[in-house]
């Protein structure tokens, strides 16, 4: 089901799961990944209601919530995603993943931004090099109107990952708020040419 849906025939993949779970209908990763595939759908409900069978069967698996956080995330309830990642972290303190979405969604939000700034470096401990969390940090920091500061970590996440539109959007922005045009149109141009 996992190769289906990886070769985009995610109706294929779905059927062979329902038919797996009517067979072992205890199976959680079953179930996780059933509500994965409705995720990359969008089915949203469906999504919910096979991942939460899954954490009925595995209560304590924080990867089974964090997935349940994404699809909130996607299906627009950010109350209930900013919940279900705290429940991540409260399983697993060190989930670095976790602990990054916490504190990119505050800053997306414009809210709890010295909260947002503790969990991103936090995550950072766990995952220095990763790309996506030191763009969260930059964003953090332009949210607080720290600009010099947001541009060095925004630049250095580029550098990690060159071809995420909304990593050169945001540096784009920063670049901006520093009255650098030139720089924010380069890069403006080139998430649109991605996106």
């Amino acid at each position: 089901s996992y190769i289906l849906s990886e070769d985009k025939q995610n109706e294929a993949a779905i059927e062979l799961l329902n038919d797996a779970i009517d067979h072992d209908p205890d199976n959680a990763e079953f179930k996780y990944y059933l509500g994965t595939f409705y995720e990359d759908s969008e089915h949203f409900n469906r999504a919910e209601d096979y991942i939460k069978q899954a954490i009925e069967s595995d209560p304590d698996n924080p990867r089974y919530y964090f997935r349940l956080g994404v699809v909130y995330d996607k299906w627009n309830k950010k109350e209930a995603s900013i919940a279900t990642m705290r429940k991540v972290v409260e399983l697993d303190p060190k989930h670095a993943n976790a602990l990054n979405y916490l504190g990119y969604t505050y800053a997306d939000l414009g809210t709890n931004l010295d909260e947002a700034e503790q969990l991103v470096k936090e995550a950072l401990k766990y995952k220095p090099n990763d790309g996506y969390i030191t763009d969260s940090l930059g964003w953090v920091y332009y949210k607080k109107g720290e600009f010099e500061k947001a541009l060095q970590y925004l630049q250095k996440a580029v550098e990690i990952v060159p071809d995420d539109p909304i990593m050169l959007e945001h540096l784009g922005d920063v670049y901006l708020k520093l009255d650098d045009k030139t720089s924010a149109l380069k890069y403006y141009q080139k998430a649109f040419q991605l996106k």
